[in-house]
């Protein structure tokens, strides 16, 4: 078994769902009721966040595949969802919310598919 590291896949766009923005984002662990997600881009670092408006599945998804992204780590998703995002070539991933969001873009690759 290789581990796999970001290293070995530069240049990728990963988002992470995150609630609260008073000292800085942390992961949500429900996937349609996120504030939003946050977008890293793992070669020069750049984050940005992205708004979930509506904070409903659908909406979600149409913010995640509108933000370009490579992966998405989040707490509970539902088939259907994975399902949508998968066929437009999103690798999913399962995140603890125990870790920030750094943590979690760095370890993507080692984390669980959703």
């Amino acid at each position: 078994m290789t581990h796999k590291t970001l290293e070995s896949r530069s240049g990728l766009r990963i988002a992470v769902t995150v609630m609260g923005a008073g000292s800085g984002p942390a992961p949500c662990p429900f996937f349609g009721k996120c504030d939003g997600i946050v977008v890293t881009d793992t070669e020069s670092g750049a984050r940005e966040f992205h708004q979930n408006p509506l904070r409903t599945p659908a909406t979600l998804c149409d913010v995640i595949l509108a933000s370009g992204v490579d992966g998405l780590v989040c707490g509970f998703i539902a088939p259907p969802e994975v399902a949508r995002l998968r066929a437009w070539g999103i690798d999913v991933r399962m995140g603890s919310g125990r870790c920030s969001v750094d943590e979690l873009v760095q370890c993507f690759c080692d984390l669980p598919e959703a």
